[in-house]
């Protein structure tokens, strides 16, 4: 008996090893929907790729997004357990610049082909400032298109932080003049530069339409006598110098605002992060984790026609193995002691007789099962159980004692196959006798008494519920 509860003790210590935790790494690419696993050592590096990924229970599991555009997609996790949370905010991208419907703004372009030409305006004059002005509309269209490069740049989910940057800086390049670096050397060296040159320029322009209007202005105080014609021409010539000067104004005033919206949008483009980490302990055998990808704060306010819908849903499945699974069943079992429980009787002579029990008894069992968890469908473990035997033709009347290694099959492990140790009640002739030796007792309850043995047992039990 207590060799017995010896075994027992040491097949139930054995699964409860120290548990170190150890550290697993699930990274989800938003562009190419692909799902790594990979383990980490402890000081979070990948040391191994995992094609078949079971994860040890109780495991720090990192969950990483990859390529998640902030500027045009947030991110909502939920898990069958627990909300996970996200390790850190990032950027609020919500008050950016003090609201986006400023980027609807069109850029003022200067339109100086209907500039009068007449005695009063100098022809070499009107084609400098002509051609100033066309070169002064060409940027502001370039950095037009500038902004709507990083804008819509910005709102694309499907594209990499890497993605937007190339196509800004390429999009820059476009921008021809002499004075301008290159955008590829320092990006806000080059949006400097442009800013310094489209406020010289607009310098230079505004001191040309001045001297066109004091040139006219001399002209008509020398000459006396015009005409009523000449008049007109004059006033609509000096009317027309001041609207240019006025759009001029507000031109590069609307090109220098654009230029610092590109700055700083370019700013919190280089300072995001395109990914996403959350930190989960995986304790549940099967975790199914959800993640949406909605539309953003900074998405809707660009376009306040959106409704922020949902771009997808995808969800993440983590497998866990190992820790230690108890759960209880019922069993029907069949226990053999074979010849070590026999039937005694008395013989027609006198003589003590006895039939070997060497057949299969149906007992009606209580299990314990307990096993390692290694995967969903199927767990190598062992079960502990007691029985009674439910056949009245049976010489084994008390309880017995079951003990051995089982398999268990289906959803949550609820069906068991058990076979191994019994260990329980059986017949013995007392005082020294054996079989064949002549008794005057008429009854074979004189000399016989009940004493546990060890037989074996094979059965099927069907668990009831998980006791941890």
């Amino acid at each position: 008996m207590k060799l017995f509860f010896s075994v027992l003790v040491i097949l139930l210590l054995i699964p409860l090893t120290a548990l170190s935790q150890d550290k697993y790494k699930v990274v989800y690419d938003y562009s190419s929907e692909n799902i790594s696993y990979y383990k980490l050592d402890k000081s979070y590096n990948v040391i191994d790729t995992l094609n078949n990924p079971k994860i040890k229970r109780n495991s720090l599991v990192e969950i990483k997004l990859k390529n998640v555009n902030p500027f045009a997609v947030d991110v909502v996790t939920d898990v069958k357990e627990e909300q996970i949370h996200q390790s850190g905010d990032g950027f609020n991208f919500t008050s950016l610049l003090g609201g986006i419907n400023t980027f609807s703004s069109d850029n003022l372009n200067l339109n100086v082909a209907n500039l009068p030409a007449g005695e009063f305006l100098k022809s070499d004059s009107r084609g400098s400032v002509t051609s100033g002005f066309s070169d002064l509309n060409e940027k502001t269209a370039n950095v037009s298109a500038l902004k709507t490069t990083i804008m819509s740049n910005l709102l694309n989910p499907n594209l990499s932080k890497e993605d937007i940057v190339e196509s800004v800086i390429e999009t820059a390049g476009l921008q021809q003049d002499a004075r301008l670096p290159d955008p590829n050397d320092n990006f806000y060296v080059f949006l400097t530069q442009l800013e310094k040159i489209v406020q010289e320029d607009k310098a230079e322009l505004e001191a040309d339409v001045n001297a066109m209007s004091k040139d006219v202005d001399q002209q008509t105080s020398k000459e006396e006598g015009l005409s009523r014609g000449e008049l007109i021409e004059r006033n609509y010539l000096i009317s027309d110098l001041q609207s240019l000067l006025s759009s001029l104004n507000k031109s590069t005033f609307q090109t220098v605002e654009d230029l610092k919206k590109i700055k700083s949008l370019y700013t919190m483009l280089e300072a995001s992060d395109f990914s996403r980490t959350y930190d989960y302990q995986l304790e549940a055998d099967k975790v199914n984790i959800e993640v949406k990808f909605v539309q953003s704060v900074f998405a809707k306010n660009a376009h306040n026609e959106n409704t922020g819908s949902t771009l997808k849903t995808r969800n993440i499945k983590l497998y866990s193995k190992g820790g230690f699974k108890i759960n209880t069943g019922v069993a029907l079992t069949l226990n053999n002691f074979g010849s070590k429980s026999q039937d005694f009787y008395i013989a027609e002579d006198g003589t003590i007789g006895a039939d070997n029990n060497n057949y299969f008894t149906p007992n009606l069992s209580t299990m314990i099962n307990f096993y390692p968890y290694t995967g969903e469908n199927f767990n190598i473990g062992g079960s502990f159980g007691l029985s009674i035997p439910i056949s009245g033709e049976s010489n084994v009347k008390g309880v017995s004692f079951l003990l051995g290694p089982s398999l268990h099959f289906g959803s949550k492990s609820r069906v068991s196959i058990s076979g191994g140790l019994a260990y329980g009640p059986v017949q013995k002739l007392t005082n020294g006798l054996e079989v064949g030796d002549p008794t005057t007792f008429g009854s074979v309850d004189n000399f016989t008494k009940d004493v546990y043995d060890f037989g074996y047992f094979f059965g099927i039990s069907f668990s009831l519920f998980d006791l941890n």
